[in-house]
C-alpha cells in the first residue's frame, strides 16, 4: 500500500472513530434547554403536557392544591452566564380558569 493510500486510511479510521465518540456523548446526555427554551416549552401547559415533553421531575411540592412546584434538576442552562447549567428549574402550575386545571405561570432557574 503506497502513502497516499495509508493516509486516507487513516483518515477514515479517524472519522469514524470521531464520529462514535460523539453519538457516544449525546447519546449520554438527556435534553437540555437554554433558559428561554425551557420556558417557551412549558409556559401555560398543564401538568399532562409538561410530563409529555419532559419527563416526570425530580420532586413536587403539592402543599398548596392552587399552587403546585415541580422541580427539573440539570437539565437548563444560562446563555447570559457562559452556559452555565443550573442545578434547578422550578415550573409553578397555578390553578387558572373556570375549571381549575393547573397550568404553568412562571418559571424559577437555582444555578
Amino acid at each position: 500500500m503506497n502513502a497516499t493510500g495509508i493516509g486516507h486510511t487513516l483518515a477514515r479510521l479517524l472519522g469514524a472513530m470521531l464520529l462514535v465518540m460523539a453519538t457516544l456523548t449525546a447519546g449520554g446526555c438527556g435534553d437540555i434547554y437554554s433558559r428561554g427554551d425551557f420556558t417557551a416549552l412549558v409556559m401555560g401547559k398543564s401538568e399532562q403536557e409538561v410530563a409529555a415533553k419532559l419527563g416526570k421531575p425530580a420532586a413536587v411540592d403539592s402543599s398548596d392544591a392552587a399552587r403546585v412546584t415541580w422541580t427539573y434538576q440539570s437539565e437548563t442552562f444560562d446563555l447570559d452566564h457562559q452556559n452555565k447549567r443550573d442545578s434547578k428549574a422550578l415550573v409553578i402550575f397555578e390553578r387558572k380558569g373556570p375549571d381549575g386545571v393547573l397550568t404553568v405561570t412562571d418559571v424559577q432557574f437555582k444555578s
